[in-house]
């Protein structure tokens, strides 16, 4: 099965990172829909109002939120029985993307009969503790969804999340508006492992479009990868599980 894609972007700038999108899915031989609307210069108060907003955080983290909606909503009309949602930081695993996600979906639809919310990256350094993992298995349940750069929907769920934001609003950034949707619908969250994507606004490669940070690329770099080891290898040492919630 070739997945439904929907990478979201911005109309105008940041071509470095559409050129990591264009030639990391032409690789993978993926085709993908950019997500282009509601950049943070187009938000109005009637944008905010039709989405019944109500939270306190800045322009940006409201387009990105605006922007992962918009592609539930197209993933709620497509025919496509789900997709892959991404944002335009994302740095792919070629060489393990496509078997390791194979494998995944049979295991969804073996185990969760495919309704579940799969976290594809190791967005914020999380992992499941090596402790825990269990041979030939990919999926784990977790409390809360990773960062927002890379997940798998069904339709079904974009449906549910959909009609969650109509009725209710929303008043969080975007990896917390999905975990509280996904916890109050009790939509199974997923971790895979191993993961098969990564943010590059974490390690440096491209500067943060949500936080002002003044960090250097190469302090990012060896912090991310210090943030890894301890958190992949020593926090299981420690029974220190971060599938559970803090």
């Amino acid at each position: 099965m070739t997945p439904a894609c929907y990478v979201l972007h911005v109309k105008k700038g940041y071509e470095d990172r559409e050129k990591s999108i264009v030639d990391q899915f032409s690789a993978l031989d993926l085709p993908f829909e950019w997500v282009l609307d509601h950049d943070k210069d187009e938000i109005t108060p009637q944008t905010l109002e039709t989405f019944h907003y109500r939270g306190n955080f800045n322009l940006a983290a409201i387009s990105c939120a605006l922007k992962h909606i918009s592609a539930w909503q197209r993933v709620a009309r497509a025919d496509a029985p789900g997709a892959l949602i991404f944002e335009d930081d994302v740095l792919l695993d070629i060489n393990n993307f496509k078997p390791v996600l194979a494998n995944a979906f049979d295991e969804a639809d073996k185990d969760w009969n495919g309704q579940a919310y799969l976290s594809l990256g190791d967005g914020c350094a999380l992992y499941v503790p090596w402790t825990k993992k269990k041979k030939g298995r990919h999926l784990y349940r977790a409390a809360y969804a990773r960062a927002a750069d890379s997940y798998w929907i069904t339709r079904e769920i974009a449906c549910k999340m959909t009609e969650w934001v109509d009725q209710n609003g929303f008043d969080l950034p975007a990896d917390h508006l999905i975990d509280h949707i996904c916890n109050t619908l009790d939509i199974p969250i997923l971790w895979l492992e191993p993961t098969i994507a990564h943010q590059g606004s974490h390690t440096g490669l491209f500067p943060s479009t949500i936080q002002d940070l003044e960090r250097g690329k190469w302090t990012d770099r060896l912090g991310w990868k210090i943030k890894i080891f301890r958190r992949r290898y020593i926090y299981p040492l420690i029974g220190k599980d971060l599938t559970l919630k803090p």
